[in-house]
């Protein structure tokens, strides 16, 4: 588990990989539509990620673009 003082030492704009240590991967967005309205699924590509239950649905409202946000 990070300390604090971990955390404070990486940089405002750490590297996903080489800083915090992610992985990168591809996924699949599979837009659903029903009678409470739309959903986004988000699968991974990598068929033995999915075996392991990643993966994540979420509202239409719920996900935005960080390119957007910064």
């Amino acid at each position: 588990m990070a300390s604090y003082s971990d955390w404070e030492s990486l940089s405002a704009d750490p590297d996903p990989q080489s800083d915090l240590g992610y992985v990168e991967t591809e996924w699949d967005v599979i837009r659903t539509t029903q009678k409470r309205g739309s959903h986004l699924l988000f699968l991974p590509q990598d068929e033995t990620l999915l075996r392991q239950e990643a993966f994540v649905i979420a509202t239409e409202s719920a996900v935005v673009d960080i390119a957007d946000h910064r």
